[in-house]
């Protein structure tokens, strides 16, 4: 699996536990704010992942001129 490919991967898993868990959070566990950080935490560095995936690393393809 190609780099880039596993960054979108792990960016897309990080983004998908850090909403959850905020949104359970919210409106099932009531627990304090140190575990809403570090949910928060997750998906902003979902978010980083993804921006660097898709606009950070360049693709190897390469035009045909």
């Amino acid at each position: 699996m190609p780099l880039k490919q596993f960054i979108k991967l792990s960016a897309f898993i990080l983004l998908i536990v850090g909403t959850a868990g905020l949104l359970l959070n919210e409106f099932v566990w009531e627990h304090s704010s140190t575990r809403t950080i570090m949910f928060a935490v997750v998906d902003c560095v979902g978010l980083v992942n993804l921006a660097f995936a898709h606009f950070g690393m360049k693709s190897k393809a390469k035009s045909t001129k």
